[in-house]
């Protein structure tokens, strides 16, 4: 109250004065009642200044560290530049409160965002004020008349809740070899909201004695990471952001997405455009944590123009490092000039936000995923488009996609390791994926899909280069429920999870896999299915398809399923079961 007492007082002398300080191009958030370091909430001063902001002012954050007890929100802006510090004084924004004694199980965002053009946001750290994830090494496994369990002994960076450990409310339990690979021999999720927590007991300070149907799958020796909560809003959230640019920003720790895209029904701007260099997700270096951020590092779902990312390092997540797409509709009724789409999630009427007037859709045969036809977007309201025109072919049940609202995407010299789903999904017309390093996956590095299954994410691949990357140790241990989903290192399917490889050729098209190095993979190096015109050249596999635990295919260092117009020479193999398998 007194800080925020003395920022209006602040603000009323410099107006009586005749001139404010928010006029000028750069603001110092410390000039405005804004203190670092003191351990106080600062976000109601720093959402003043956020309100206040011209077009084209930058917000300059000192070295320090400033608390945030909710979110920042800027809105209807242009040109605007949030920055910190360079050099060996940083500057980091906290969020506080987190409450890992609590079943309540979501959280607020860093920063919201909506309606803006032209933002930059560089050189910041990013972390939380506890742990939102632990982590220790199994000392026993056992069963008693309560059921299996397994002894947990944690980190001694964790001792600030040992006094109130058994009151934990863990959401998640995954397993990792002793080389940081989450290996899913146990990966539990419970739902806090309903109450249904595991059953936990203190046997020492930082003892844990822990009851789980699936604890005679482990074995001495592995990790245990236990995600406090994974739930709510991601750490930046950009809706109708047009040409966004993140720079030299380090997250390290926080419990859910750490950036999300989408496109927002009422703005002035659509999302477009978006550019991240030397990003930086991981636990700090003197941590042993396990986990960074609990769910997908990057998750586009809607956006037009280009995503790209360059030299960014993601270590320790619990879902993807980056994941972009659309949402996939289905088709519940045709008109004379329109057509309810169902978001294929929900299954109620798609939001407004799914499209807008003279975006196309591109329409895919429910069954098989074969392209059906295009029609530009003339109207929208409550599920229902009006069309320019209305493919002949299409019926109810078929699948639309956003095509102009799905972005081309550039992922290069990037760094993944030691995360717990995939490293790259990538479900775009247009793809680069180049001279990249990815180890410790439990999926595929590398994943082309459009997921007509599941999660229902659009849209298919018309041409990608896949190219330069160095894999090893993926797609061994991802699984959905008992089943193994992992299928290559670099895999091209119809769905994320299970199945997903029955389509016919034709749903993807023009995939050129080259000259990557893949090693240690235990399914297939390479899975294709539902193609039309693969080339795969000049890549290095060593030790792979050895471990099958995808039966059959997994068997072939490189497998084509469902393929036509493919081409495979002058790859080089190193310690494989077979070599090349096709159906």
């Amino acid at each position: 109250m007194i800080r925020l007492t003395l920022f209006k007082l602040g603000m009323l002398v410099q107006l009586l004065l005749g001139w404010t300080a928010l006029s000028a191009n750069i603001i110092n958030v410390t000039e405005f009642g804004v203190i670092p370091d003191d351990g106080q909430d600062d976000r109601q001063a720093l959402q003043l200044i956020l309100d206040s902001l011209k077009d084209g002012d930058k917000v300059y954050f000192p070295s320090g560290t400033y608390s945030f007890s909710s979110a920042l929100r800027l809105s209807g802006k242009i040109g605007i530049e949030i920055y910190g510090s360079i050099g060996t004084n940083t500057s980091t924004l906290m969020a506080t409160g987190f409450d890992p004694f609590s079943s309540k199980v979501s959280w607020t965002s860093l920063l919201e965002v909506r309606d803006c053009k032209d933002l930059v946001i560089r050189d910041l750290f990013i972390d939380v004020d506890k742990p939102v994830s632990i982590n220790g090494t199994i000392a026993d496994i056992g069963n008693s008349f309560e059921g299996n369990f397994y002894i947990l002994d944690l980190l001694p960076e964790f001792a600030e809740y040992a006094s109130r450990l058994a009151d934990l409310k863990i959401m998640h339990q995954l397993s990792y070899d002793a080389d940081g690979t989450p290996n899913y021999h146990i990966s539990t999720h419970f739902e806090l909201a309903n109450g249904n927590y595991p059953r936990i007991e203190k046997l020492g300070t930082l003892r844990l004695k822990i009851y789980n149907d699936h604890a005679n799958k482990l074995t001495r020796g592995e990790h245990i990471n236990l995600r406090l909560k994974i739930t709510g809003n991601p750490c930046f959230s950009f809706l109708g952001v047009n040409t966004l640019t993140i720079r030299d920003i380090t997250i390290w720790q926080w419990p859910a997405f750490a950036m999300y895209v989408s496109d927002l029904a009422d703005s002035r701007h659509r999302s477009s455009d978006m550019t991240l260099q030397r990003i930086q997700m991981k636990p700090k270096p003197t941590s042993g944590r396990l986990m960074s951020i609990s769910a997908d590092g990057i998750h586009v779902a809607s956006m037009s123009g280009t995503f790209k990312a360059e030299r960014c390092e993601f270590v320790g997540l619990g879902d993807d490092a980056i994941n972009i797409h659309s949402r996939l509709c289905t088709i519940g009724k045709i008109s004379a000039d329109s057509v309810l789409l169902i978001n294929g999630w929900t299954k109620a009427p798609v939001e407004d936000d799914w499209a807008f007037k003279d975006d196309i859709i591109e329409f895919l045969d429910g069954k098989t995923g074969l392209p059906k036809g295009k029609s530009k977007v003339r109207f929208r309201d409550k599920g229902h488009y009006q069309l320019q025109s209305i493919p002949k072919n299409i019926c109810v049940g078929d699948f639309a996609a956003k095509d102009t609202r799905t972005p081309s995407t550039i992922i290069r010299d990037c760094m993944v390791s030691n995360s717990r789903a995939r490293g790259f999904v990538v479900q775009s017309n247009k793809v680069v994926v180049s001279n990249n390093k990815i180890w410790n996956i439990s999926g595929p590095a590398i994943l082309l899909s459009c997921d007509m299954d599941r999660w229902f994410e659009a849209t298919t691949v018309k041409k990608a280069l896949i190219t330069g990357n160095r894999i090893n140790n993926c797609g061994k241990y991802l699984r959905w429920g008992d089943t193994l989903t992992g299928y290559g290192a670099i895999a091209v399917k119809t769905g994320h999870e299970i199945g997903g490889i029955d389509k016919p050729a034709g749903v993807h098209r023009n995939i050129t896999i080259r000259a990557n190095t893949i090693s240690d993979c235990a399914n297939s190096a390479i899975f294709v299915s539902s193609t039309d015109g693969v080339k795969i050249s000049k890549n290095r596999i060593e030790n792979s398809s050895h471990g099958s635990s995808i039966p059959y295919y997994g068997n072939y260092a490189i497998y084509l399923k469902n393929c036509v117009n493919d081409q495979v020479f002058d790859n080089s193999f190193n310690q494989v079961k077979k070599l090349l398998g096709k159906d």
